[in-house]
Parts: C-alpha cells; sequence; structure tokens
C-alpha cells in the first residue's frame, strides 16, 4: 500500500501542487520538494518487506491485521490457479459427468476441473424451497419467488443437465470457413447435432425427459439442437477453454464476419438446465446468473429485492439497447417483450443510451462534478431496474472510492453497503471496508485522500515515523 502512495504521489505531483493554494510556488521550491519526494520513494524502495510493515504501521497506523482485514473476503467459489503445460490432447473433446449433468469439454477443460480441490463441491441446498415453476399469462412455465429475497440473497443453484460447446472444435481448421454460406450452415449444423446426440444419449431418463419438455423455438434446427439453442445460457469466461489453438485465434485479425465469429465462439459453452432454462425474459431483469466452477453449477441471485410471489426474470439479450434492437434480438425466440421499458421506448431508450454511454472511472481523485454525475446515473439505473447491469457495480464502485477520497464517512458508508450487496449479487469481490467505518478510514482511498497537501504532508510523516 506505501508503494502504490508513493508512487501516485510522485507521478500525480503537478496535479496535487495544484490543490495547495492559488499562490504557485516558485520553480526552485517545486523542485525541492520533489527532490525530498524522491528520497521518500527511494528509501521505501530499498525496504525489506518488514521494514516497510513497521514504517506503515507507524505512519499509517496499519497493521498486519488491519492488512488482512482490508483484502478481499475468501471466495468459496474460486477455482485456484491452474498452472498447465500444454499437451498434444488438450483440444480432443471428451464426455464427462459431474454428478447428473453429461458434458462435451476438451482435455484441457478436464484436467482443470479436475485441479479444483474437492471437485464437484455440493451444490448450495435451499433451506426451503425458495422459488417455484408455474404457468404465466403469456410466456409459458416461468420461475416465481416462494419466499422475499433481498438484495443479493441465493434464489437458485443448479447444476446443468448438459453442457455443450458453442463454437467450432479448439482444433478448428480454417479450411472449413471457406466453405459457402450454404453448405458451411448444414456442416455446422450437423456437427452440432452429432456432439447434442452424443450426450442427450448418455443422459439419464429422467433429465432426457426434462430436457425434452423445454421450450423449442428453433423447429427448424430440429429437436435437440432446437431445444438447445432456444434454452442454453452461455458460460462465457466461466468455463472456457484456454488451449494454445484458442490463444491463437485470439490473435487473428477480423477480417471478416466468420472469422470474428469464429473467435468469439471458439472454447465457449453453454448450458441448458432443468429449471433455470424456465426462467422469463424482461428488459429489467431482477436476478442476476453466474456459473461456478467449483460447484459446476449456475447461482441466480437477486439483483434488487424480490417480493413473495413475484415472477424471477433473467435477460436474453443486451438490456441497455435500444427497444429496437432488442426486440430484433428476441424475434428469433418468438418473444414480444411487454416490460415497461419496452411498451413506452420513447421514455426508456434515452435513459438507458445514457447508462450505456457512461464510462466508470477507476482513478482518484474523481472531482466533485463527475462524482454528481456518477450518482445520477446511479438513480436512473435504479429508476430502470437495471441493477443486474455491470455499470451498476462498477458505478457504485466510483461513488464509493469518491466519498472515501473526500473523508465523508457518512456516504461513503451508504454506497459501499449497496456496493456491498451489488458485488454479492454479481459474484465480484467483498471488501469489509465496504462497510466497517473502521477500516474504511484505513482503505486506500481514504488514505489517499489525506494527501492532497501533497508531498509535504507525506514527507513530514515519513520522517516523524
Amino acid at each position: 500500500m506505501v508503494h502504490r502512495f508513493l508512487n501516485a504521489a510522485k507521478a500525480n505531483w503537478r496535479f496535487f501542487s495544484t490543490l495547495k493554494s492559488p499562490v504557485r510556488e516558485t520553480s526552485s521550491e517545486l523542485d525541492r520538494q520533489l527532490e525530498e519526494l524522491t528520497s521518500v520513494i527511494n528509501a521505501v524502495a530499498s525496504m525489506t518487506p518488514e521494514e516497510v510493515q513497521k514504517k506503515m504501521v507507524d505512519m499509517f497506523g496499519v497493521t498486519k491485521d488491519d492488512m488482512k482485514a482490508l483484502a478481499p473476503r475468501p471466495d468459496e467459489n474460486d477455482p485456484g490457479k491452474f498452472e498447465h503445460e500444454p499437451c498434444p490432447d488438450d483440444d480432443v473433446r471428451t464426455h464427462i459427468r459431474v454428478g447428473d449433468s453429461q458434458c462435451l469439454l476438451t482435455n484441457y477443460l478436464k484436467r482443470r476441473l479436475e485441479h479444483i480441490p474437492g471437485f464437484p463441491r455440493p451444490v448450495k441446498m435451499m433451506g426451503d424451497k425458495a422459488y417455484r415453476i408455474s404457468p404465466t399469462l403469456h410466456r409459458g412455465l416461468g420461475m416465481f419467488a416462494a419466499r422475499q429475497f433481498k438484495t443479493g440473497d441465493l434464489v437458485a443453484d443448479e447444476r446443468p443437465l448438459m453442457v455443450f460447446p458453442v463454437g467450432p472444435p479448439t482444433d478448428f481448421d480454417l479450411a472449413t470457413a471457406k466453405v459457402p454460406g450454404e453448405n458451411r450452415i448444414k456442416l455446422t449444423l450437423k456437427s452440432s447435432d452429432d456432439d447434442l446426440s452424443s450426450i442427450f444419449e448418455r443422459m439419464s431418463k429422467e433429465s432426457q425427459e426434462a430436457f425434452i419438455g423445454l421450450q423449442n423455438s428453433h423447429l427448424q434446427n430440429g429437436l435437440l439442437f432446437g431445444t438447445a439453442r432456444t434454452n442454453g445460457y452461455g458460460l462465457e469466461d466461466d468455463l472456457k477453454d484456454e488451449t494454445e489453438n484458442v490463444k491463437f485465434f485470439s490473435t487473428l485479425s477480423s477480417d471478416n464476419k466468420m472469422t470474428e465469429l469464429v473467435k468469439s465462439r471458439i472454447g465457449t459453452y453453454a448450458g441448458v438446465f432443468k429449471d433455470l432454462s424456465r426462467v422469463n425474459h424482461s428488459c429489467s431483469p431482477n436476478v442476476r446468473r453466474k456459473f461456478h466452477m467449483p460447484t459446476f453449477s449456475m447461482q441466480l441471485r437477486a439483483a434488487r429485492d424480490i417480493e413473495e410471489g413475484e415472477e424471477i426474470f433473467t435477460t436474453y439479450t443486451q438490456d441497455l439497447r435500444p427497444a429496437a434492437d432488442r426486440a430484433k434480438g428476441l424475434a428469433p425466440y418468438g418473444i414480444k417483450c411487454t416490460c415497461r421499458a419496452c411498451l413506452d421506448p420513447a421514455k426508456s431508450d434515452p435513459i438507458r443510451a445514457a447508462v450505456l454511454n457512461y464510462s466508470p472511472r477507476t482513478l482518484l481523485p474523481l472531482p466533485a462534478g463527475t462524482r454528481d454525475a456518477a450518482v445520477q446515473i446511479l438513480a436512473r439505473i435504479e429508476e430502470e431496474g437495471l441493477q443486474a447491469s455491470d455499470v451498476y457495480h462498477k458505478t457504485l464502485f466510483d461513488v464509493f472510492n469518491a466519498y472515501a477520497y473526500a473523508r465523508d464517512e457518512k456516504n461513503a458508508l451508504m454506497y459501499g453497503e449497496k456496493l456491498w450487496l451489488a458485488n454479492l449479487a454479481a459474484g465480484e469481490p467483498l471488501y469489509e471496508m465496504f462497510r466497517n467505518a473502521k477500516l474504511l478510514k484505513k482503505s486506500p482511498p481514504w488514505v489517499a485522500g489525506e494527501f492532497k497537501e501533497m508531498p509535504e504532508h507525506l514527507i513530514s510523516l515519513f520522517n516523524a515515523s
């Protein structure tokens, strides 16, 4: 932490010097102070870790226990690091069973999963049934809350019926991309059908019946591929190949649509679920979903408070795009969304555009005007029911840091509590400093805020310790 503050002080010397006084120091005075600051930085750089630790205690009152407390809470879903030496059969696909889940994965992912301590870890069991699957008015079956949920609460945790590759094999031959369009599509569909058939025939009878009972909005693609395409959730970076071939494809230039498609899909997977695939779409979803490798399951967590009896919604499309774009993306699934945003796009679209175009800042200091703009964005997100979007927890992080830097304890803790819950829902790291006043005052943004009188304050503090 000391290194971070000292390096920031040096890099931002010109900025901090403008915060002192409207009276500008002479060039010689600035040079003298910068020389002193450089001396401090060099002194810290030459210290042993133990000496740095002691200096931190003397300068900031930050103890070893504080450092541990300022670190993120241990994540029970952390799969750990995977040190992998490339193997010749990394890209060869193989059938794997995890509990009742049937999967077609590469040998690379098989080794990755086997490397996770205790794999597969138990799926979280809900004490009482947290949801029910019931008919809806216009959307077939849906998932409904059987009790009240607070933001961040676990709604469901379920292993998939099947996991299948979304893209071509990771040993994909680029020559395939040169096959004329119509024949290439037929080739791709046949490959997908073959993959899905090989998975389906290994599933239990109960799982097969659950799969067949799901909606098929793509009858033209056949029973298996159509059902998988309709109900599959992309597992994104939470379950993805990282073989040498995948890395190679990521370096290719996207000079045509086929290459871009291969780059975006190769090494990725999707899962079909018995209950989670029943969750319907809304452009203002009330849950976030995340796949966890250690349990090999997908969790739904409340993105905002949910009342008992309320329908559970996820999103099938990019919910910050204009209503017309969202409708176009939903059309192949036979979905005509009737959420509030789609019924009144003239009101909703400008709000969503403002949220989409907002760029969260992670660097301090955050000027008061920028901080206020971030607060306004948060209000728009909450007004539109977009708490399930990534921009929500990222903007909360900005605002928390800004108030901590300003040493505004009340507002920092208020937004810190929201940030804690938003990160819990999103599966992001949880820091006790978000909601603990004592740790807040030892956090990097709070301590950085004490050094607006850079570098004199820092130098005097260093010399006095």
